[in-house]
């Protein structure tokens, strides 16, 4: 998923830590392989290929819809999986240092709406009823491989243990040697870090820090907003602390494009999620 993974346990030993480590990294790189936009052969990109088509999918594949399909509607639309269209202009955008032209982006996103997507449970099959439809699943699919990760380790009999996702965590029981809770500090670059202790949560942050293309004095992050196409140019920063990785990843994608005025309906939805939110630009959380 483009994303750097580690993975922390205890282990009674260093050769069943590092075949408990091994089963949760090959569980990862199973998921990339099924939400992946960046590999063509995945089974969300070959879902893509037979848009206009009822198709087969997996559970994992079925699974993650069907979240992402709960979250685009607790958020009005704020967080799209189906928003592969207008990613793939902006990335060629960053690649030539320029942003899209208005009609390329309107044109991207006709194309764009879970409401286009039509899910049949029972039968695990789907139909994207729009040729040219491309799902990323870059807002939820790292939360949803750290959990899945953290979930393996679990039945494994390693619940102490933690699964970092390109900044996303899962985190499980607390260490043997710790007070009850995993430190997960949040750099910020205008004051002191807060240092969070958490046990059997998730930690996920999005902002547009490092990834944005600049033109005529506007940043535009790679973070866009399916509502009008464009990439965000408030600097916002997110981080959603929630009791499943999954959550904790698309929460932070809505959250920063729905921003402080909008946050509020996410708030609602989800009482047990805390959002914080931050306009100084601040680092990824990490794990002492």
């Amino acid at each position: 998923m483009g994303s750097r993974a580690r993975v922390v346990l205890y282990a009674p030993d260093e050769e069943s830590a590092a075949t408990a480590a091994a089963a949760a990294f090959d569980e990862m790189e199973r998921l990339n392989a099924v939400l992946s936009d960046y590999d063509p052969q995945s089974e969300a990109m070959r879902l893509c290929r037979h848009a206009g088509e009822w198709t087969p999918v997996s559970h994992d594949l079925l699974d993650v819809l069907l979240k992402s399909r709960e979250v685009w509607e607790a958020s009005g639309g704020a967080f799209d999986p189906t928003i592969g269209p207008l990613t793939a202009l902006w990335r060629e955008a960053r690649r030539e240092g320029r942003i899209p032209d208005r009609d390329r982006i309107d044109q991207a996103q006709t194309l764009v709406g879970m409401n286009h997507v039509e899910i049949d449970e029972p039968s695990s099959r789907v139909r994207l009823a729009l040729v040219g439809m491309r799902l990323d699943f870059g807002g939820i699919g790292k939360g949803y491989a750290a959990g899945r990760a953290l979930a393996v380790l679990n039945d494994l009999g390693y619940p102490a243990a933690l699964v970092d996702l390109g900044g996303d965590l899962a985190i499980g029981q607390a260490p043997p040697t710790s007070d009850a809770a995993w430190n997960v500090k949040l750099e910020n670059a205008t004051g002191p870090p807060r240092t969070l202790r958490l046990s059997s949560r998730a930690v996920a942050t999005s902002g547009g820090r490092y990834q944005f293309i600049e033109a005529d004095g506007v940043r535009y992050s790679h973070i866009i907003d399916p509502r009008t196409g464009f990439g965000l140019t408030d600097p916002i920063q997110v981080s959603v602390i929630a009791d499943e990785a999954w959550l904790a990843d698309a929460l932070a994608s809505a959250a920063s494009v729905l921003g402080r005025d909008g946050v509020a309906r996410l708030r609602a939805r989800y009482p047990n999620a805390e959002i914080i939110l931050r306009t100084a630009p601040d680092e990824e959380p990490h794990v002492d």
